[in-house]
């Protein structure tokens, strides 16, 4: 008994059993993590590399029976060690890729969800994280409002003061927007020079968020140039609370927007709320 037990033939069966049980890891990761990479070829590399796990795991289990029945060397140890450690790494790369992918994938997902100029969420984030708040306050009879916001001439300032110029009033717009608004509103950008946000209750409160942010972009967002001259940058606001008129997002943004048109027809740098019949 005690030759048949000996160093190399206890290390042999420990390789070939650390080598299955990898294989074994690799298998269930891959098979896990096929769906969640991009592209179809991705995924098929990895259900091939579970298959090849799969054969890697019977040709350990058929080397721990072999090793059973007779002596081992230092040679054959070598052997299983080098497999132990091609399966080992095989495990480590699924790993890296599955981690890397993971990331791309979020990245994208941000890229997606947040405007990238203003890092306000973008129209489709916020339209639909809007429709759940809307189907909420309908089905809860909370009161939720919709302001819009339009640079007032922003055409002609981007046009004279060129688009990296018009880029900065508007991150300004959206830091104001941010600073002005409450933890729990919801800010987009509708696009364009165009930012919808979304208050949490009556046209009163959101006419005064409306109002903050008015007068902090006349004070805050200053033309390029410092000439005293230049006309400040200003916005047109539109406010517009949910109601049996309104009881759609769709709804509820256009006439917002009705809203900020009359500001800008009645003079701009003002808001105008909807008041209904």
């Amino acid at each position: 008994m005690e030759e048949f037990l000996t160093v190399p033939k206890l290390m042999e069966i420990g390789f070939n059993t650390l080598s299955a049980a990898v294989g074994l890891f690799v298998v269930a990761v891959a098979l896990r993590v096929a769906p969640a990479f991009t592209l179809s070829a991705h995924r098929r590399a990895m259900r091939v590399l579970a298959a090849a796990a799969v054969v890697v795991i019977v040709s350990e289990v058929m080397g721990v029976a072999a090793a059973l029945t007779r002596p081992s060397t230092l040679t054959d140890v070598a052997e299983e060690f080098a497999e132990l450690v091609a399966v080992a790494a095989a495990a480590a790369v699924l790993r890296y890729l599955h981690r890397a992918e993971m990331e791309e994938i979020s990245r994208l997902r941000r890229s997606a969800n947040v405007d990238g100029l203003t890092g306000l969420a973008s129209r489709s984030f916020f339209e639909r994280a809007a429709r759940r708040r809307v189907e909420r306050a309908m089905e809860n009879g909370t009161s939720l409002s919709c302001v819009l916001l339009d640079v007032d001439d922003f055409k002609a300032y981007n046009d004279s003061h060129g688009h990296e110029a018009g880029d900065e009033i508007l991150r300004c717009v959206a830091r104001i927007m941010r600073e002005s608004a409450r933890a729990d509103d919801l800010i987009g950008r509708h696009g364009g020079e165009e930012f919808v946000l979304l208050v949490n209750g009556d046209a009163e409160g959101a006419l005064e968020v409306a109002e903050r942010i008015r007068e902090a972009v006349q004070r805050e967002c200053v033309p390029a140039t410092e000439n005293p001259l230049e006309h400040p940058i200003t916005v047109s606001l539109g406010v517009v609370s949910l109601s049996e008129e309104t009881k759609s997002l769709e709804r509820l943004i256009a006439m917002a927007d009705a809203e900020m048109y009359r500001s800008k027809k009645t003079g701009k740098n003002r808001v105008s709320v909807f008041q209904s019949a």
